[in-house]
């Protein structure tokens, strides 16, 4: 009998029908054996950490040590990932493995598995390396860190991710808050033959008169009739499908049109991966594999043999991404049964944008019309418009939005509402040049520069990735770590940050501005990169960093603790249910205590329920902090 250790219990079942009879199948339960919770256990000359076996899992050890102790032969088959390959190397320590075999599959089928067996392979060091490099750099930075901020409140903490993370929802809040709007003008003509044309330069470009004087003198001009077609242009171009999702567009795209936050779509594909129904969840990898391509090139002969291309579309993933993993898609074309509504859901959408990027371009007709108003001022209007002339891939994963719609105004740093996704929309009359057009209606619409929108969560995550902070595995744990925290909340689909949330981030910002910096942790991580590729000694690695961080961890100490007196003093923070330093109730004048609800920490009357007096937390309490 083979004994074969997997991660979750729920893969026993699956794992163990495909191999048959002549194996067992025993789970670790996900970490069975980590750094102990209470105290640091890292040797900060030598950066070795000392790792202790839960005591909620005593009891999985004990079943994995006799399951090995009847087995012939013992197979690791954890999760293909740094974080899989160090749970194997776990349980070949415990079980005294000199030579632990691991086998590695992307999927739960009974070729892969059958595959994975036949080839065995030693315990990757390298990825395991990197893993407890990671381990002990959050551990020094949560441990030596968090506590700086406990005067301020309890249960608060710092990360190396996490702080970095609320640096960019708190730093896009601050700018809204200083963003001064402009009002503009938007001045449209509708002609007889229905054309729907806006002000704009001679180039094309949208024009928005910001003067309101000039308002009337424009309205007048544009209303003079007829107006001549003077240059019309179609242009046709290609639009490549999207590549095949990786765990960041695959949150993403889960959250812009079915729903679902980042931490609810990895649950519910860790779900569809037990159960065999898609490959491995957790990857940054473009790639496919021959068998996969091979698989939807066939799909497509079959269902739309005109939008089959000559050569299976190469997409390339972007830099030190892991280019073993492959995509996010689909084992197997049919459409599954007993799946949940979330499950079918998601398994759908992974299903059509992976049949959707083995297809053709779509090809697209742009036109572009522009006409020029009688008058002296000749003013010009533009129209665009959007044709789809072969569909292709539009034909399967049409609404291919990465990042969710909630993102309210999509006008950057102050940039113009500019209409003209919707202008791109519409469908154009028939119009040649020369063409004389006469004027039905001609009028204006006010608005105003918006500032950026507030990051939603799949915005959020792609902003992460883009930066390099954190990577797959760790950017739907750290929202939650954020919300859990009471450093944000969700207003209206986006994350707003609390008044908590800004205070810390300010206080990080004057007494450890690294560990905000984007830069920074994107520079650790790629440091995790080279000690995984085999390029770099881990231990060496956090030597040299400890020794550099440690003179700015100290006087961090010195600066955070004198910036948390004075917000005590200033009724601007409190240990949570303190109360002798918390500010005088607005309503009764009592002791103010921390409390904690539905959006964060807040100050409470500590008479409530007598009295209900409540005030937010922040260094200005009546600020708008909202946006």
């Amino acid at each position: 009998m083979k004994l074969v250790i997997v991660e979750s219990p729920n893969k026993c079942k699956k794992i163990g029908g495909y191999l048959g009879a002549g194996y067992r199948l025993v789970a670790t339960v996900g970490h069975f054996r980590d750094l102990p919770a209470r105290e640091l256990a890292v040797d900060l000359a030598t950066m070795m950490p000392t790792y202790e076996i839960d005591r909620k899992k005593a009891d999985v050890v004990e079943r994995l040590k006799a399951e090995a102790a009847k087995a012939e032969e013992v197979l690791i088959a954890t999760d293909p990932d740094r974080e899989g390959e160090a749970i194997g190397w776990h349980a070949a320590q415990v079980l005294g493995l000199e030579a632990p075999k691991r086998i590695e599959f992307h999927e739960i089928t009974k070729a892969a598995l059958a595959k994975a067996v036949a080839r065995p392979r030693a315990i990757d060091q390298a990825l395991v390396d990197a893993q407890q490099a990671r381990r002990v750099l959050d551990r020094l930075v949560g441990y030596k860190v968090s506590p700086l901020l406990r005067p301020l409140g309890k249960g608060l903490s710092a990360g190396r991710v996490q702080t970095a993370t609320l640096h960019l929802v708190c730093q896009r809040e601050r700018e809204r808050l200083a963003f001064e709007a402009e009002p503009f003008w938007v001045l449209k003509v509708t002609y007889g033959n229905g054309l729907v044309s806006e002000l704009a330069e001679e180039s094309g470009k949208p024009r928005r008169p910001r003067d309101p004087g000039l308002l009337e003198a424009l309205l007048a001009s544009a209303r003079g009739s007829p107006h001549l077609v003077t240059r019309l242009e179609r242009k046709e171009v290609e639009r490549r499908p999207p590549p095949p999702f990786t765990t960041s567009t695959l949150q993403q795209a889960a959250s812009a049109r079915l729903g679902m936050v980042p931490a609810r779509t990895m649950k519910v594909a860790q779900e569809l991966f037990e159960e065999g129904h898609i490959s491995y969840h957790r990857t940054d990898s473009v790639a496919l594999s021959p068998e996969a391509v091979a698989l939807a090139r066939l799909w497509v002969s079959k269902h739309f043999p005109l939008s089959l291309p000559d050569q299976p579309p190469v997409y390339r993933s972007k830099a030190g991404a892991q280019e073993a993993h492959e995509a996010i898609r689909p084992t197997s074309l049919a459409h599954p049964e007993g799946l949940s509504e979330d499950q079918q859901r998601l398994f759908e959408l992974i299903r059509a944008r992976f049949l959707a990027s083995q297809m053709k371009p779509a090809r697209l007709a742009r036109t572009l019309v522009l006409t020029r108003a009688p008058g002296a001022e000749a003013l010009t209007f533009a129209a665009r418009g959007t044709e789809v002339l072969e569909a292709h891939w539009l034909n399967l994963d049409r609404d291919d939005r990465d990042e969710s719609p909630a993102d309210p105004g999509k006008g950057g740093k102050g940039k113009k509402d500019t209409s003209e996704d919707e202008l791109e929309e519409q469908k154009l009359p028939e119009v040649h040049e020369g063409q004389a057009l006469e004027v039905k209606e001609a009028g204006s619409q006010k608005k105003e520069t918006k500032p950026q929108a507030r990051f939603t969560e799949a915005g959020l995550v792609k902003e992460m990735e883009k930066l390099g902070i954190g990577r797959p595995s760790t950017y739907a744990a750290t929202i939650d770590t954020l919300h859990r925290r009471g450093y944000v909340k969700r207003e209206r689909k986006a994350l707003a940050p609390t008044e908590l949330g800004l205070q810390v981030d300010e206080l990080m910002l004057h007494g450890l501005p690294d560990l905000t910096s984007h830069e920074y942790t994107a520079g650790m991580e790629l440091e995790l990169d080279g000690i995984a590729d085999g390029k770099r000694a881990w231990q060496e690695y956090l030597k040299a960093w400890w020794a550099a961080f440690l003179p700015r961890l100290e006087e961090a100490g010195r600066i955070l603790a004198a910036e948390i007196r004075a917000l005590r003093r200033a009724g601007g923070g409190a240990e949570a249910g303190g109360g002798r330093d918390g500010p005088a109730c607005p309503r009764c004048g009592s002791p103010m205590v921390q409390r904690k609800g539905k959006s964060g920490l807040f100050w409470g009357c500590s008479t409530y329920p007598a009295c209900r007096g409540t005030r937010p937390i922040g260094v200005d309490a009546g600020a708008r902090r909202d946006g």
